[in-house]
C-alpha cells in the first residue's frame, strides 16, 4: 500500500473519536497549519447503523464498531469478568454509544480545580457545555407536557455542531415519571447545564432533530472540516510509538510517531505538537510503549523507559449500574412493537417510528438523604468515618474522600444517576419489562490499564478494580433500596403490577444486604470509563498538568477521558466535548494559532 502522506506535519492527533475529531475541526481553522489524524477504526459515518438511532443496538461488540476490550475477572462482582465497549470508529465512543446528554456538577468540577488545576472549575468549563451543542427547541406538545427544565435562554446560547433534541413524542411512562419525582418534590426544574440540576427530568439526546440521525463528533465535527487542504485523516492506523528526543531544556520533544496501516510501518514527523486522543485505555497505551510510565512495567517488556511517571495507567475509574425490574400492571400501554420493515417504512418516508426514537430521555440526578429514614442516616454517617477518614491517605485520596463524603452529606447533591427504561418481553406471550437502574456517582475504587507486550496490536490488561473500595458497595446498595421506594411511589407504582413478576430473578434491594448481593451478581459497567493519565500534579497521582501537557515533555498533550482526575457525576460525554473545546483553546493559545471560532 501506498501512502500519500506528507512525511511531515505541524500537529499530529492521535485518534479520531469524541475529543480527536472536535480538535481536528477546531484547530484546522488555522488554514497556515498541517495536521494529520491517526485513526485505528474507519470512517462509518453514513453506514445506517451508526446514524439511524434505532439500529444503534447492533454496534456495541461488533468489531467493526468496538474495540471490544474486555476486563480482568472482577472479585467485587463474584469473579466475573466486564465487557468494556469503545467506539473503533470515526467519531469514537460517540458514535456507538446510547445518546444521553447529562451533565456533570459544579461540585465535581470545582473538585478538579481543588487539585491543583487552575481553570478546571465549574466557572471555567461553564462555557463549553453549551458551545460544543445546539439544542434544538422542543414542541409545544412536548414542553407542555412534560414541564422541561431546559429554558429558552439556555437552548438559545448553544451555537455548536453537535446537535440535540428532546424527545419526539412524548409517551405516558415519561409523564409518570415526572410527577413520581414531582410527588417526592425532586422534579428537576432547574436549567440542566448550569451545574445544579437535582432531580427527575427529561435529558436531550445526540440526535438531529430534523434529520432524525445519531449526531456523534465524526458527523458533526469531522465532516464539516473534511475537504480543509490542510486537514488529513488516515483510517486503520494503529499507533506503535511516538518519537521522542531530548530538548536542550532537559524535556522529551516529540520528533514523530511511528504508526501502521495495513501491515506498513510509516514515520510521519511533526513540527509543533502530538495530541494524543486516543481514549482512557489507548492513551496510557500510546505512552508505554513510547516509554513513558512505570519502569517497572516498561522494563518487564523490554521497552527503554524515556520519563518514569508510575501514574500513567494508573487511577481508572468507572460508573457501575444495576437495575430493577418489574411485571407491569394490566392495562398498560407500551409504544407497539413494529416488524423491522415497517419500523424502516417509516423512519425513510416520515422520520417517525421507533428507527427514529429509541433513545432514552427520562433520567433523575438521585440525592441519598431524602430517600433515608433518621435512623438509616445515623447509620450512613457511621458508615462514612468508617471508610473516609484516615490520616495514613495520600494527599489526594483526602480531597477525593472529602469531596465524596459532601455529596453525599447534602440532600441537594447527587449521587446516583437513576433512569426509567423498557426492557424487551422474554418471550412473545410476555409484556415488556419496566426497569429501574441507577448508576452510582461518584465510585472511591480504581483501577489500572497497562500494555501486557511491546506489541502495539495487543490490547492492554483492563482491570477497574469494580468495588476494591468498600464504600462503593456500601452506597450502591443504598441508591438500589431507593429505587424500591421509588418503585412504591405513586403514580410509578401504578404502572407496577402488584406481587408481579420481577428481574434478576431471586434478587430485590429490600433489605441492605440483599441489595449488596444484587449488585455484586448483576452491576455492570454503564460505559464510563476515565482517568488514567489523570490531570494533577505528579507529585499526587498525575500525568498531565493543567495545560494538558505530559509530565517530562514539552509538546506532547493527552486531550479525552483518561485526563480525568474524578469522574463526573453523569455520562462523561458531556464533559468530553467540553474538556476538548476547552483545551482547543488552551492549544490555540500556547501555539499562537488563529481561529474563526
Amino acid at each position: 500500500m501506498e501512502d500519500t502522506t506528507p512525511v511531515t506535519h505541524d500537529i499530529l492527533i492521535l485518534g479520531a473519536g469524541t475529543a480527536g475529531s472536535l480538535l481536528a475541526n477546531r484547530l484546522s481553522e488555522d488554514p497556515t497549519l498541517s495536521i494529520l489524524l491517526l485513526e485505528a477504526g474507519q470512517d462509518h459515518n453514513r453506514d445506517e447503523r451508526v446514524y439511524t438511532p434505532g439500529l444503534n443496538t447492533q454496534l456495541l461488540d461488533n468489531r467493526a464498531f468496538d474495540w471490544q476490550y474486555v476486563s480482568t475477572p472482577q472479585p467485587g462482582l463474584n469473579g466475573r469478568t466486564v465487557k468494556q465497549p469503545r467506539g473503533r470508529v470515526l467519531g469514537g465512543s460517540s458514535a456507538i454509544n446510547s445518546f444521553a446528554l447529562i451533565y456533570p456538577s459544579a461540585a465535581g468540577l470545582d473538585a478538579w480545580a481543588d487539585l491543583g488545576n487552575e481553570g478546571w472549575d465549574w466557572r471555567g468549563m461553564k462555557p463549553y457545555f453549551r458551545k460544543f451543542q445546539t439544542v434544538c427547541a422542543p414542541s409545544e406538545t412536548v414542553r407542555r407536557e412534560l414541564g422541561l427544565s431546559h429554558n429558552d435562554e439556555g437552548i438559545r446560547d448553544t451555537h455548536g455542531p453537535l446537535r440535540a433534541c428532546f424527545p419526539q413524542v412524548v409517551y405516558p411512562r415519561q409523564k409518570v415519571w415526572i410527577e413520581t419525582f414531582r410527588r417526592l418534590g425532586l422534579e428537576n426544574r432547574v436549567e440542566a447545564m448550569d451545574g445544579t440540576a437535582l432531580g427527575g427530568g427529561i435529558s436531550t439526546c445526540h440526535i438531529d432533530g430534523g434529520t432524525r440521525e445519531r449526531s456523534h463528533a465524526g458527523s458533526a465535527f469531522f465532516a464539516p472540516a473534511r475537504e480543509r487542504k490542510n486537514l488529513r485523516l488516515v483510517c486503520g492506523a494503529t499507533v506503535r510509538r511516538i518519537v521522542f528526543e531530548k530538548g536542550s531544556d532537559g524535556l522529551l520533544r516529540a520528533t514523530g510517531v511511528k504508526y501502521t496501516v495495513e501491515g506498513i510501518e510509516y514515520h510521519v514527523a511533526v513540527r509543533k505538537e502530538v495530541i494524543l486522543a486516543a481514549g482512557v485505555f489507548g492513551s496510557p497505551q500510546i505512552l508505554e510503549l513510547s516509554g513513558i510510565g512505570s519502569p517497572r512495567i516498561l522494563e518487564e517488556h523490554g521497552i527503554d523507559v524515556v520519563y518514569a511517571n508510575p501514574n500513567v495507567g494508573e487511577n481508572l475509574q468507572d460508573h457501575m449500574r444495576a437495575a430493577l425490574l418489574f411485571e407491569a400492571a394490566d392495562g398498560v400501554q407500551f409504544e407497539p412493537a413494529l416488524p423491522e420493515a415497517e419500523a424502516r417504512r417509516l423512519y425513510e418516508t416520515s422520520l417517525i417510528g421507533p428507527w427514529a426514537e429509541r433513545a432514552c430521555h427520562t433520567f433523575a440526578y438521585m440525592p441519598l438523604q431524602p430517600f433515608l429514614s433518621g435512623e438509616e442516616k445515623e447509620d450512613l454517617r457511621s458508615v462514612l468515618d468508617k471508610h473516609l477518614i484516615d490520616p495514613s491517605l495520600s494527599p489526594f485520596e483526602q480531597k477525593r474522600n472529602d469531596f465524596v463524603r459532601r455529596m453525599i452529606d447534602s440532600p441537594d447533591e447527587a449521587t446516583a444517576t437513576a433512569y426509567f427504561a423498557l426492557r424487551p418481553a422474554p418471550d412473545p406471550a410476555s409484556k415488556p419489562m419496566l426497569a429501574l437502574l441507577s448508576m452510582l456517582s461518584h465510585p472511591l475504587s480504581r483501577g489500572t490499564v497497562h500494555i501486557r507486550s511491546a506489541d502495539p496490536f495487543a490490547k492492554p490488561t483492563i482491570d477497574p478494580g469494580y468495588y476494591t473500595h468498600p464504600l462503593d458497595l456500601e452506597m450502591h446498595a443504598r441508591h438500589m433500596q431507593s429505587l424500591e421506594k421509588l418503585a412504591q411511589t405513586e403514580p410509578l407504582a401504578s404502572l407496577i403490577k402488584s406481587g408481579g413478576a420481577r428481574s434478576p430473578e431471586g434478587h430485590d434491594a429490600l433489605t441492605l444486604e440483599r441489595a449488596k448481593r444484587l449488585v455484586q451478581a448483576h452491576a455492570s459497567t454503564n460505559y464510563h470509563p476515565c482517568g488514567t493519565c489523570g490531570m494533577m500534579p505528579e507529585s499526587i497521582g498525575g500525568v498531565v498538568d493543567a495545560r494538558l501537557k505530559v509530565y517530562g515533555t514539552s509538546n506532547v498533550r493527552v486531550v479525552d477521558a483518561s485526563v480525568m482526575p474524578i469522574i463526573p457525576r453523569g455520562n462523561i460525554i458531556t464533559t468530553v466535548y467540553a474538556m476538548a473545546e476547552k483545551a482547543a483553546d488552551i492549544t490555540s493559545q500556547d501555539l499562537g494559532i488563529r481561529r474563526t471560532t
